[in-house]
């Protein structure tokens, strides 16, 4: 009998994508109720930098028409507020979210009663935070078109980009959140000496030349600068092939290893 029931239950924990896209549909289908202030959040804040810091501040440097970084600030800016949305969204919602669903309302124990393995309910998790990021840049990139922070169609290729870079750093949180045990002060901990001061020294509001040279090292191993540069360049150009290459293998190696590593903490949690 256990032959019997133990053969589809394999076939289905096989089939690829579908399983995954499983874990996507539940959790479209709780977000359904708060779309809208979701939506309203995805307008409000990249409006609130492209207008302050892109437009205010973007005045004050280009003033009288100079452009001392060789475009105007806010093309300058906006890749980098990109970016930096992106991985700050991602780093939110593959945190507590994903902690919620072990230790309080144990949505990831419900699931892997289910034919969904482990892995599949990390990926299912994560494809759906992506999927929330590529949306949330796209409306970003619209906002500077229309304040006018691009300049060729290349700058398009920002929103896969964006979703990379804040992938890269999502898994990893991911992994951290299928750990914790106990809130405590771990994602304060994240946010306040990770995320803010990546946002900060990761060359979002100025070349990372003008940090000091330990100041460069440290933004040169975050997943944060090497995807605002590789979006920089490719919304105002200056980047060659070579560094693209080498920005795209780091992402993908953050990524790479930080699944590999939420997909085995998911398992850990799941089944003991």
């Amino acid at each position: 009998m256990s032959t019997v029931l133990d053969t589809p239950r394999r076939g289905v924990r096989t089939t690829g994508l579908r399983p995954r896209m499983r874990v996507v549909e539940y959790q479209m289908y709780v977000g359904r109720r708060i779309w809208r202030s979701v939506f309203v959040v995805s307008v409000l804040q990249p409006l609130a930098y492209v207008v302050a810091l892109g437009v205010g501040l973007g005045a004050i440097i280009d003033t009288g028409g100079h452009h001392p970084l060789g475009v105007s600030y806010i093309q300058f800016v906006a890749p980098a507020f990109l970016t930096a949305a992106a991985l700050q969204i991602a780093a939110a919602d593959a945190s507590y979210p994903i902690m919620a669903g072990f230790k309080w309302i144990r949505t990831f124990h419900g699931m892997a009663a289910t034919p969904l393995t482990p892995a599949q309910i990390c990926d299912g998790q994560l494809i759906f935070v992506a999927i929330r990021i590529a949306l949330n840049s796209a409306v970003y990139l619209a906002i500077m078109a229309a304040f006018g922070g691009t300049q060729r169609w290349a700058v398009l290729l920002t929103v896969p980009i964006a979703t990379l870079t804040a992938m890269a750093f999502a898994a990893p949180i991911a992994a951290l959140a299928a750990t914790i045990e106990r809130e405590g002060n771990a994602f304060n901990m994240v946010f306040r000496f990770v995320v803010t001061p990546m946002f900060l020294f990761s060359g979002t509001f100025y070349p990372i030349s003008e940090l000091p040279h330990w100041g460069q090292w440290l933004a040169w191993v975050t997943p944060l600068w090497h995807g605002t540069d590789l979006a920089r360049g490719v919304a105002i150009g200056g980047l060659g092939a070579g560094a693209a290459i080498v920005h795209l293998a780091y992402l993908l190696a953050w990524l790479v290893a930080g699944v590999a590593l939420a997909r085995w903490r998911f398992c850990v949690r799941v089944t003991r």
